[in-house]
């Protein structure tokens, strides 16, 4: 019998003991380690959900429990004390490592999953949990991914993170169990456009002197800094992105205007329905890296609304097992 099931609150998740190392990283948000705020309400899953793939929510966090049961889990906090001294921010980011039931003899690159939150929290049990159980599930080794967030230029310390993140796994790819500097990045949202500005080589994987991704799976990314949300005004993401002086970055870091040369191939997902993210932002995306000669597929489903993570339920139920075969062909092409 599952653990957690649609009845299940989340203020139960929030207060299990099970989950006591984790709880914190489920939603990410600082300074919210308390159950009694709006993360975890006393609600059951099923009406907490908004556009939440509930059945993917749940088999995210039924695995998770299964594999701590297990001691299967593993989390790794990327800085150290000197580190933290500078930004105590830095305390909290974090890799949470699933190891699949079955290894691949030919040494599968690692995945990175980063959840989004419009760079004020990381919505890990909505995104990156549940997509993690569909590469598990074909014997990859995931880590989900902690970063800053709610901080002055969080997009900035967030990119910090994620190349902390690639270099400590690449560095104990022995230990870890996986092959070092192969590996691929997933993001949504706003974690989207942090591993599309990784994949831009003088603003990520180029400028800290690491390996490009095999490829990326942007999810419902926002790339696009110079054109409104549908429903908020633009500040309202820019300014966590880099501060109130948001628009001394815009040029620099306006991904529209950064794909080129060394961007990795791309699997991107969106929904035609997506109230936050307009889903111009994945075609444009799509659209730029073909016209560079990059491998891209565009997978836009006509009903998939903002924070489908998985898509379980959604036009673009599937999406992991086709960004794996997107994967796999490319790393058979050497």
């Amino acid at each position: 019998m599952e653990r957690y099931t649609p009845d299940t609150t989340m203020r139960r998740i929030y207060l299990d003991p099970l989950l006591a190392s984790v709880q914190n990283y489920l939603i990410y948000r600082p300074g919210a380690e308390s159950a009694e705020n709006d993360r975890f309400p006393d609600k059951p899953i099923k009406d907490c959900a908004g556009n939440w793939a509930v059945t993917g929510v749940l088999g995210g966090l039924n695995l998770l429990a299964r594999e701590i049961e297990n001691d299967r889990i593993r989390q790794y906090f990327l800085y150290g004390a000197e580190d933290c001294a500078d930004d105590p921010l830095k305390k909290d980011v974090n890799l949470i490592r699933l190891l699949p039931e079955t290894a691949s003899a030919g040494g599968k690159p690692f995945i990175i999953l980063a959840a989004g939150g419009a760079y004020k929290w990381v919505s890990t049990i909505i995104e990156s949990l549940p997509t993690a159980v569909h590469f598990l599930n074909r014997g990859y080794t995931v880590f989900l991914l902690t970063y800053r967030v709610s901080t002055e230029r969080a997009a900035l310390k967030a990119l910090d993170d994620l190349a902390a993140a690639v270099r400590y796994v690449s560095v104990h790819a022995g230990e870890l169990g996986v092959q070092p500097d192969s590996y691929a990045l997933g993001g949504f949202s706003a974690s989207g456009n942090l591993i599309c500005n990784f994949g831009v080589p003088e603003l990520g994987y180029g400028k800290y002197g690491l390996p490009a991704p095999r490829a990326m799976f942007p999810v419902y990314a926002y790339i696009d800094l110079k054109t409104r949300s549908m429903h908020n005004c633009i500040g309202d993401l820019l300014s966590p992105m880099f501060s109130e002086d948001f628009a001394s970055y815009i040029d620099m870091y306006n991904l529209v205007d950064r794909i080129g040369a060394g961007f990795p191939p791309c699997y991107i997902v969106c929904g035609k329905d997506d109230m936050s993210v307009p889903p111009s932002n994945s075609e444009t995306l799509a659209k730029l890296l073909t016209e560079n000669g990059i491998p891209a597929v565009l997978d836009e489903g006509g009903h998939a609304p903002h924070a489908f993570g998985d898509g379980t339920g959604t036009d673009v139920e599937g999406w992991p097992e086709r960004a794996m075969d997107f994967l796999e062909k490319l790393t058979a092409r050497g």
